[in-house]
């Protein structure tokens, strides 16, 4: 359900895309010293964008230092520091990671993702001490989806609503005080996590079709995979747009004290791009 966010960069200028990078790699080094050197694998633009907007959200202005790291120990790149979101999101990141992985080892018994487990346990482990209740919360909501997934639920909205609970839960962490912030950054978190669901749960007909996996577009339907996709896009097109829609219109109501122009690139333009590209647009 993650790989679907990105910048465009042909929208974005040098600073802003500089300032991507400082968070991507702030986000690096703080996955090392808030969970374990290993977890820094799991890095991803969707964890990085998180800690983008809480970041861009709170009064604190945020450190940008120039750092040299294992990957680039000759040449320092910027690099944000002493920034509580981002140490916050390192730690939803690796929880997520776990959790999932832990999903696929139930349903489908997967070695690689029980041997992943492993190699993550110590950095959970250094998560959950900091964020019980926000690793609870999800676990709880993941067996919600599960079930719902036994059962071959066919309702994608219903099956969509636990996952985007996830994301309404993880962007109003308690450092965010402000009544009117938390209720923007929910409804912006629940409709990311909706239009997350519904784009992979698209994306993933054909391999799902063949594997046998469960999915909510496949569940009573008829047809081949490809027949699937071609009856229900328009459909998902409408579903996936009125959803961006409904963050794009939370993001206007955000007071942000920075990066505004940066999340708008990623909101109107590469999520927007990456629906086009899954359903096949130019």
């Amino acid at each position: 359900m993650f790989g679907y966010i990105s910048i465009c960069k042909e929208g974005l200028d040098s600073e802003d895309a500089n300032v991507f990078r400082a968070y991507y790699c702030g986000l690096c080094k703080a996955v090392g010293r808030e969970c374990s050197h290993i977890s820094r694998l799991g890095l991803s633009y969707d964890i990085t964008f998180l800690a983008l907007v809480l970041s861009s959200a709170l009064f604190e202005d945020a450190d940008i230092t120039e750092e040299r790291c294992a990957v680039h120990p000759f040449k320092k790149h910027p690099c944000v520091v002493n920034d509580k979101a981002v140490d916050y999101a390192a730690r939803v990141g690796e929880l997520l990671t776990y959790l999932k992985l832990k999903d696929d080892c139930d349903d489908e018994g997967s070695v690689k993702a029980r041997l992943a487990m492993a190699a993550l346990c110590r950095g959970k482990n250094k998560a959950v001490a900091k964020n019980k209740e926000t690793f609870d919360f999800i676990s709880d909501r993941l067996l919600e989806l599960s079930r719902l997934e036994k059962q071959n639920c066919s309702e994608i909205d219903e099956a969509a609503d636990k996952f985007a609970k996830i994301l309404e839960y993880v962007f109003t962490p308690d450092f965010v005080t402000d009544g009117d912030t938390r209720r923007i950054l929910s409804w912006f978190g629940y409709n990311l996590g909706r239009w997350l669901y519904i784009i992979d749960a698209y994306n993933d007909i054909e391999k799902d079709y063949k594997s046998g996996s469960y999915n909510a577009f496949l569940a009573k339907a008829d047809g081949g995979a490809e027949e699937i996709k071609r009856k229900i896009r328009e459909r998902v097109d409408f579903t996936l747009t009125l959803t961006l829609e409904n963050m794009a219109s939370a993001l206007e109501l955000l007071n942000l004290h920075r990066n505004r122009a940066l999340i708008e690139n990623i909101v109107y333009q590469g999520l927007k791009g990456k629906q086009k590209s899954v359903l096949g647009e130019e």
